[in-house]
């Protein structure tokens, strides 16, 4: 069952790092970004930590059935959105991701950080057992 639980773990402790970043340095995100958008930021921050609320619940529950099962494969559909961010701005060489401006490791970083949590998510709401 730990191993199961595990992804849960990771999302939590990556995605923590991630929501201090929108809400704390929404600007380091887009960069020159207006008043509205760092309020958009800052509550994506939020939803993010909210995320974290429901793996702390995953993480406190005795077993690992079919909700916990669900929930693995819906954190691991987020995944994708980052992922696919990740790639546009690999692909686009997007503006602001300049070598040296780059938040928490850039794109590349995201990109593998976020495959590997998919992965795990996927694995474990497929093979819980396993």
């Amino acid at each position: 069952m730990l191993a199961a639980k595990s992804p849960f773990v990771l999302h939590a402790v990556i995605e923590t790092f991630a929501a201090l970043s929108f809400i704390f340095g929404p600007e380091k995100q887009i960069p020159g970004c207006s008043p509205a958008t760092k309020l958009v930021l800052k509550q994506y921050g939020g939803l993010l930590l909210s995320s974290n609320l429901v793996c702390l619940v995953v993480l406190l529950q005795d077993r690992f059935g079919s909700t916990e099962r669900m929930l693995a494969a819906a954190l691991g559909f987020y995944h994708l959105w980052p992922i696919h961010r990740a790639l546009v701005r690999i692909v686009q060489r997007v503006p602001g991701d300049a070598p040296g401006n780059q938040t928490l490791g850039g794109p590349l970083v995201h990109l593998g950080v976020h495959v590997v949590v998919f992965a795990v998510f996927l694995y474990v709401s497929l093979f819980p057992g396993q």
